[in-house]
């Protein structure tokens, strides 16, 4: 069950759930205006808090713009309702919308040609923020010098205009560094194997404009019917 923030601070998106705290551990909320860049291996669950921002942000009065490179509209509403995130209502008043790319990815049609009709479609600047996953995916893990400025301008466009962007991508593409030093917020996940199974942990690299503390290192996991868990064992940064 979720719980809207009554107290929404000036210049923040509000992810207040009852179900974790996720946004304690980031300050509250995620800065308006800003880019929120998430880069993880496969499997570290990049989609997952990509999906779980989301929720946040449409319990908390904000629109959705939801890019998938990967689900359908069915696999995405499975998805979401299996770790209890109840997203029809917000479908079907049109505060969350979703776009697949999943459809056109089987044909000819040149990824570049996704990354043009990504930054030049108008429904993109609709809503609040916008969430892309993955952006990897969507530029077959390449981008060149243009399709860089291209994507730059893009989000500088979007957050002149007190919109976000949340991007997932895959971690360690060299030609991604423009974007992960152009990201206000940069949050590093990844996997370790030890002898208790598998630790993974969400790393702040940067976090631009918080208005409250940020910690820097969160362990969580993913469980159904509950979504995105924070280990309460977590130490503060």
């Amino acid at each position: 069950m979720a719980e809207p923030n009554k107290d929404r601070k000036p210049g923040i998106f509000p992810i207040n759930l009852k179900a974790d705290e996720l946004h304690m551990k980031l300050g509250g909320g995620v800065p308006q205006g800003s880019v929120v860049y998430i880069e993880g291996p496969e499997g570290s669950g990049r989609s997952v808090l990509s999906q779980r921002l989301a929720y946040g942000f449409l319990m908390n009065d904000a629109s959705v713009t939801f890019v998938s490179t990967e689900m359908t509209i069915k696999a995405f509403i499975d998805q979401m309702y299996s770790l209890e995130y109840r997203i029809a209502p917000f479908l079907l008043s049109n505060k969350l919308s979703f776009m697949p790319v999943y459809p056109l990815l089987g044909n000819s049609m040149a990824r570049d040609d996704f990354l043009d009709k990504l930054v030049n479609s108008p429904a993109l600047y609709e809503r609040d923020i916008l969430i892309v996953d993955s952006f990897s995916s969507l530029v077959n893990r390449k981008l060149d010098d243009n399709q860089a400025m291209a994507m730059m301008g893009f989000m500088k466009k979007i957050t002149k205009m007190n919109k976000t962007v949340v991007m997932t991508a895959e971690a360690g593409i060299p030609s991604f560094e423009p974007l992960r030093l152009a990201s206000d917020v940069f949050l590093n996940m990844n996997m370790k194997t030890g002898g208790g199974g598998i630790t993974r942990e969400i790393h702040v690299k940067r976090f631009l404009r918080a208005r409250g503390q940020v910690d820097d290192t969160m362990k969580y996991r993913v469980e159904a019917r509950s979504g995105l868990v924070i280990e309460i064992t977590d130490v503060s940064g």
